[in-house]
């Protein structure tokens, strides 16, 4: 231990090395103070990087790229249209719906309780099990509440929503037009040597710019295709699903098991429990295989090596912070730590945790 100690102490003296824990530990107490006030900054950063690739691909068919900034922004504006003024507006459609059919979902639930109650009368404590299924049943109103409570934490009130459509879009804008120009002026308050601070920078390019990128085509894939299965087998709730299943891969493991009950819940409450009940959950199920084990590592690669434990553990600190942002957030900010801690962390040090672990 002390051996360790003493070599972190001998890294610290290295300007480079004091230069990056101290950009840190000030960028964490950054997020931990302004992250919410900061939310449309990181937001349009997060859009411009995405809209990037397109501007370069334009680029590269000889586009100027002014020209190419503008075709992308107004593709972006369209995309903004058409998601305020018919995704959205039918999404808050569906999940009306849902809410008022609460009632009768719980109703629905409390019948199948009593006839389970009765079919397992003489093998179990049918008393026992009624007051647990009746116990789940009567509170799953307020669990639905709170879970809708902690997703809208993430969303900001009415004022605030009117700055996100300005701010971001404007924000955006000017990302992509002056990115040389703004990455030219952040670089003149960086020192003259920062050869630890470029790797560590590629780094997290490399790990973070992958991630946001394939986690984006992987949300719309699979946001896609599971609405088209859904309506293929007449679920009412195909579109409200859809979008509940390609959310779900923002949140990395927790998101799969979340989104699995309202599919459970709803199949049953539509169909009642017979076999057609279970073919939303089959397809549920097909596609997050699918996803799990052939489109996310082919779009994601190997972008993120951070343990499964690790990266729950982010989503849910991060996640508690900042609520929906924080939980979108959580993987690349691990991956920007870890990063920066490999850097600095003494070679001695790593094999150690290594062999440790």
């Amino acid at each position: 231990m002390d051996h360790v100690l003493n070599l972190w102490l001998r890294r610290l003296h290295d300007p480079q090395v004091a230069g990056l824990v101290l950009a840190l530990t000030l960028g964490i107490l950054v997020l931990f103070f302004f992250g919410q006030a900061l939310a449309p900054y990181f937001t349009a950063l997060v859009i411009a990087y995405l809209l990037e690739g397109i501007i370069r691909t334009l680029q590269r068919m000889h586009s100027p790229r002014l020209l190419a900034v503008l075709l992308v922004f107004g593709l972006f504006l369209l995309m903004l249209t058409l998601l305020l003024f018919v995704l959205l507006p039918h999404l808050t459609v569906e999940l009306a719906r849902v809410s008022n059919e609460m009632p009768s979902i719980t109703e629905t639930f409390k019948r199948l309780s009593r006839q389970l109650t009765e079919s397992a009368r003489g093998f179990l404590n049918p008393e026992q099990i009624e007051n647990m299924l009746l116990f789940l049943v009567d509170n799953s109103q307020e669990w639905v509440a709170k879970s809708i409570t902690f997703v809208l934490r993430g969303v900001p009130g009415l004022i605030s929503v009117a700055l996100y459509l300005f701010l971001v879009p404007f924000l955006v804008f000017f990302f992509m037009k002056d990115k040389d120009l703004l990455l030219g002026a952040f670089s003149r308050y960086l020192p003259a040597q920062r050869g630890l601070l470029d790797r560590v920078l590629r780094e997290v390019k490399a790990g973070v710019g992958g991630y946001i990128h394939g986690k984006f085509w992987e949300m719309l894939l699979l946001g896609i295709s599971s609405y088209v299965a859904f309506a293929v087998i007449e679920f009412r709730y195909a579109f409200l699903v859809g979008v509940l299943t390609g959310l779900s891969v923002l949140i990395p493991f927790l998101g799969l098991a979340v989104v699995a009950v309202p599919v459970v819940v709803l199949g049953i409450f539509q169909w009642g429990v017979t076999w057609e009940a279970a073919n939303p959950f089959i397809i549920y199920a097909v596609l997050q295989i699918i996803d799990g084990n052939i489109v996310a590592p082919m779009i994601l690669g190997e972008t993120v090596h951070v343990h499964p434990t690790t990266i729950i553990l982010a989503v849910l600190l991060f996640g508690s912070l900042w609520g929906v942002l924080g939980v979108f957030f959580a993987v690349p900010l691990v991956v920007l730590v870890k990063s920066v801690l490999e850097a600095i962390l003494p070679p001695n040090a790593r094999a150690d945790a290594g062999n440790n672990g």
